[in-house]
This record gives structure tokens, sequence and C-alpha cells, in this order.
């Protein structure tokens, strides 16, 4: 394989992200490509469960090996590779370590990130990605090419697959709960149903909220009658606009005629942080479910459009969460 680094300019130089903004602009494009190449490694010494072996300091690749049952020399290649941005440590003896990203590799920690690894690395989603030329011409997701049916579907078919995108997703909020919990302020709502939800958010903000009841819901048609508020936390982003202004009228007639009422929407916003996650993860919208990821604007023209006036928007690192109030009568004409 023919090398296309550039030559000996940037020698020296850790090849992580921290070191970009002084890197040379060649250098710059090609960590991208690396980096996609060395993420498929850490994925790998995830699934090994490589830094549950090192959590009691750093130990040989021979070693190691033997523990997770890997070739040593195959294993120290991938480990220096990972090393080489960031995520492990190689000492002067050879022996592996753990940095702060690799201790949260680790299936044993409060903040642990392995599952959301896992699942990166997982065909569900590295598979849309081999097809997203074809995705950028037509617009179309590559999931359901591939795996035969829509995202959703394909997750109810599958109870393993539907798992390991649960345990993903959970682990993606545990660290957050309290924060995102704080976005939302029930007031003088004594009665919430979180639509479509895992129970771990709406606990938290019941826990919050402790004059508050709740429950989950999986649609509409199965929300208590006295329910005050509804809780929809990044479910619109997986649809596209129409699908999206369906969901939301639905919601607003479960909510009835009560002016009080009250529609609470958690989603990452585009241009709301930077770095701009949510523009990354747009790409996963676009491949995978077919929704996305939107601006502020546009998630004011979706409720518009689904029947809601939007009351507050409350937002910090990326995170918004809409305060809605739902609008009987005309709505205007679905999104996009």
């Amino acid at each position: 394989m023919t090398d296309t680094h550039d030559g000996p300019r940037d020698a020296g130089r850790r090849f992580s992200p921290g070191a970009l903004p002084g890197m040379t602009s060649g250098h710059q494009l090609m960590f991208f490509p690396v980096a996609a190449a060395v993420s498929r490694a850490i994925w790998a010494l995830a699934r090994l469960g490589v830094a549950d072996r090192l959590a009691d300091g750093p130990r040989d690749a021979t070693d190691l090996a033997e523990a997770v049952g890997a070739d040593p020399d195959a294993l120290a290649r991938a480990l220096r590779a990972a090393a080489a941005l960031g995520v492990f440590t190689q000492g002067p003896d050879g022996r592996f370590g753990l940095t702060p990203a690799a201790e949260l590799l680790r299936s044993d920690v409060p903040e642990s990130r392995r599952d959301q690894v896992l699942l990166y690395g997982d065909p569900l989603t590295w598979l849309p990605y081999r097809d997203i030329l074809d995705t950028l011409r037509t617009g179309e997701p590559a999931f359901p090419k591939i795996f035969g049916q829509p995202y959703h579907d394909h997750l109810r078919a599958d109870a393993d697959a539907a798992g390991r995108v649960a345990r993903a997703v959970a682990s993606t909020h545990r660290g957050n709960l309290d924060y995102l919990t704080s976005l939302i302020d029930l007031g003088p709502i004594s009665r919430v149903a979180e639509l479509r939800g895992d129970g771990l958010f709406l606990q938290a903000l019941l826990d919050r909220h402790p004059h508050c009841s709740g429950t989950v819901a999986d649609d509409t048609a199965t929300v208590p009658p006295d329910t005050q508020a509804l809780v929809l936390k990044q479910v619109l982003h997986d649809l596209p606009d129409a699908d999206a202004v369906r969901v939301l009228r639905t919601v607003r007639e479960a909510l009835g005629q009560d002016p009080e009422r009250r529609l609470f929407v958690l989603e990452r916003v585009v241009g709301a942080a930077s770095p701009d996650l949510a523009a990354v993860v747009d790409l996963d919208m676009l491949l995978i479910t077919g929704g996305r990821e939107r601006t502020a604007v546009e998630w004011g023209e979706l409720f518009t459009a689904g029947g809601f006036d939007l009351l507050a928007a409350p937002a910090g690192s990326g995170w918004t969460a809409f305060e809605c109030r739902p609008v009987h009568g005309p709505t205007t004409a679905p999104a996009g």
C-alpha cells in the first residue's frame, strides 16, 4: 500500500484532534481518513475489553493478548495506533496503559462510553457509511437498502440489535441526565408522560420535580387522559419533516383543548454549539434513519406545521428543550 503521508514536517507531533490547529493543511486533512481507520481498531479493542484489563495499570501486549484472546503482535500494533491518537498510552518499556479517553472504554466506570463506541463500529451504524456516495446522489438513506427494511422496523424485528442500541443510548445520557432535565421546567404541571422513552430520562425528570408523577407511553393512544405534559426526547430527529409533523399533530390531539398543557421536545440543535456535534450526528440521520438534525429556525417551522406555539427554548451545550403549547384550528402544510 502506498504511503500517502506528507513527510517529516510535523514529525514528533501527536497526531490527535487537539493538535489540529498547529498542523499543516495537508496533515489537518489527512487526520480524518487516518482517524477513521484507527476508529476501527479502537472499536475492536473495546470489543475485546482491553481497557478493563488495564484498570490496575499498564501491561505488555503478550500478557494482554493472553487475557483477551488475541494475537500479541496484532494487538500491540492496534494499541500502538490507538496510542498515536491519544487513546491508550505506550511507555518506554513498551507496556500499554490507559489515558482519560481510554478509561471511558472500561465497562465498569459510571461514565463509560464503551457501548457507544461499540455501536459506532456495529454493522447497524458502520455499513450505511459504506454506501454514503449513493445516499449523496439519491438523498435516500442507505440503511433500508442494506438491511431490507427501515431502521426502526429492523430494531423491532431484531431484539439483539435493539438491545445494543438501547445500551448505547442509555450510556449516552447516563452521565448528563441531571443537566438535561435542568432544561425542562414543569412548573405547576403534576402529570407528565414521556413518549417512546426508556424511562431513564423520565425518572430523572420526576426526581427533579417530586410533586409530579409520570409514565412512559409507547404511543399517544396509551397516554393517560389526565396527562398535562408530554415529553419527546430525541424522537423527532429520527424522522423526516413530513413524518415529524404527523407525529406532532397526533400529539397535539392527545393533549386536548386545555391551553395549559405542554409539549417538551429535547433535541440537539445544529449551529448551537462549537464543535457542532449536531451537524456531525446529522450524517447518521441522513444515512440510517432518514431523519435530520435541525437548526433552531427549522425546529420552529416544524412546531408551527404540527400545530404548536413555541413558548420557550432553554438551551445549553448544543441541547435545547423546546416548550410548546398546542394550537387548535388550521395548521400550515408540513415542513419540507
